[in-house]
């Protein structure tokens, strides 16, 4: 570009010194020239010369205006190819800080965070001691510490595999659940309802009952049989097309409660979702369908109501009365055949629970009021009208074997749950142990009697459900199988174990039938 302009320049230069000597020329010839015609000719030439420089000038203008431009141009496009290539280091550099989060989140989970060493469990970490454990990145880790002290953890979503627990929040425990086998750890104060929510279509996590500090702890029961139980139990609780209405029962709490769970047996077998007679304020709701989706059912097919007409090819039931003595008489033993091999005490066992899980206000009030302190043998004493039923046990008799559990495994904490004021005083006999028990009025003289002086269901209900929960926290514990409530003890451990558990009959097997 510079060589053209030079060249250009230089032809100019050489034109005005021509059009000079030209000048001249012309000058020097008017002086020899002395007609008006000869002078006229003289100054047209020059005339033409000038207009042919003037324009010569202005094309130099222009041309040296297209150069700055040209110039402005180039300097513009060496801006922009600066900027694009600015962009371009960006853009790549965005990408690969992109890539390397990404990275780091599906790779998290597999990165331990060393806190202090050596690793160690306190009496009130929910982590158990070389537990496969996944602490969520939305968790609180400043908390996971306070509780556990010095402890080495993975920390991502722990999403990338299946671990045995996982430490999250019930923003994500949805999602962590299916990636967690045995237990987990949701960080959070009052979250009961969340929790409700959660393992009311999940049944297969179990909330624990007295929770933990800043913490609510959910426990998976990893048994094949257990799982598909629980499975087909939510599908159909919450499928909603078609029902049995019915475990109408007023007798006492044992009772009543073993009648939901036949009735949950019944649902069952005939592919039925039970929609109860009466609702629970206690328990998480046994199904999420409401009475508009009952009667939808009912009026698209109406239900069967006599029991002996009851068959699989009922689709809906509605029980106009007491049902028990109905479903007794049916006599239809509604284990399913691939339950068989479990037994009749696990399967009503798993059921029963099922109905009775409590929830967040009564796991509150459990929290609150439990005088259960672990490891321990609960023992339940059945007196006042239970000699209506049965002979009734001095309560020197629960107490010899209460001696050989001590002597065996070392543990002197008794939680006893009795009707019996003369229970509760006969306790300072034995010195060997120590003995806990709720503070609650004991009459002896039956539930009927209690209501009938004054105080309502709704409040010994509340009163039973701590004693209840409380006696089978403990890991060993001595009934009498005659009473609905003995067997209760023993059903509700077996369904929050899954193990058949350590206790000792004084009088009957432990028997359910159907």
């Amino acid at each position: 570009m510079e060589l053209l302009v030079q060249k250009y320049l230089k032809t100019v230069e050489d034109q005005l010194a021509h059009a000079k000597d030209t000048q001249q020329d012309i000058i020097s010839k008017v002086g020899h020239l002395g007609t008006a015609e000869q002078l006229q000719q003289v100054l047209g030439t020059q005339q033409a010369l000038l207009e042919k420089l003037e324009s010569m000038a202005q094309g130099e203008a222009l041309q040296q205006d297209s150069l700055k431009k040209v110039d402005d141009l180039s300097a513009h496009l060496e801006e922009i190819k600066s900027l694009t290539q600015l962009n371009a280091d960006a853009l790549a550099s965005s990408a690969a800080i992109s890539a390397s989060i990404e990275k780091s989140v599906q790779s998290a989970a597999n990165r331990p965070i060393h806190l202090n060493e050596p690793a160690k469990t306190t009496p009130n970490c929910p982590i158990p001691a070389d537990m496969d454990a996944c602490v969520h990145h939305g968790a609180n880790m400043a908390h996971i510490v306070e509780l556990c002290g010095p402890i080495t953890v993975l920390v991502g979503d722990c999403r990338d595999r299946i671990y045995k627990l996982a430490v999250t929040t019930k923003e994500f425990m949805a999602e962590v659940s299916d990636y967690t086998a045995e237990m987990m750890v949701v960080q959070g104060i009052d979250i009961g309802r969340e929790l409700d929510s959660f393992v009311q279509t999940r049944s297969r996590w179990m909330v624990d009952t007295m929770g933990g500090n800043g913490f609510e702890l959910l426990t998976l029961i990893a048994d094949k049989e257990r799982l598909a139980l629980q499975k087909d139990l939510d599908r159909l609780q919450h499928r909603c097309a078609n029902f049995f209405n019915g475990a109408n029962h007023w007798g006492g709490f044992g009772a009543r409660w073993h009648n939901m769970g036949l009735a949950l047996a019944f649902s069952q077998y005939y592919n039925m979702t039970l929609y109860p007679a009466q609702k629970n304020p206690n328990f998480i709701p046994l199904t999420s369908c409401t009475e508009a989706d009952m009667a939808r059912a009912f009026s698209a097919d109406p239900p069967q109501t006599d029991f002996g007409a009851w068959d699989t090819t009922t689709i809906n039931f509605k029980s106009l009365g007491w049902d028990l003595i109905g479903m007794v008489n049916k006599n239809t033993m509604t284990i399913r055949p691939e339950y068989e091999h479990k037994g009749h005490f696990w399967w009503r066992s798993m059921l029963t629970y099922y109905a009775m899980r409590p929830n967040h206000a009564m796991r509150q009030l459990i929290r609150e009021s439990s005088a259960v302190t672990t490891p321990c043998i609960s023992i339940h004493v059945r007196h006042s009208d239970k000699k209506e039923e049965a002979a009734l046990i001095d309560f020197s008799k629960y107490m010899e074997h209460a001696d050989r559990y001590r002597v065996k495994t070392g543990v002197s904490n008794v939680y006893l749950m009795t009707d019996d004021d003369q229970v509760i005083r006969s306790t300072q006999d034995y010195s060997n142990f120590k003995f806990h028990y709720a503070d609650m009025a004991r009459s002896n003289n039956g539930w009927q009697a209690d209501r009938d002086a004054g105080v309502t269901m709704e409040q010994m209900e509340e009163t039973f459900l701590v004693d209840l929960f409380s006696a089978v926290r403990c890991q060993h514990s001595i009934v009498t199988y005659s009473s609905n409530v003995g067997r209760l003890i023993g059903e509700v451990a077996y369904a929050i174990r899954n193990t058949e558990p350590d206790i000792v009959s004084l009088d009957n097997e432990w028997m359910m039938n159907p």
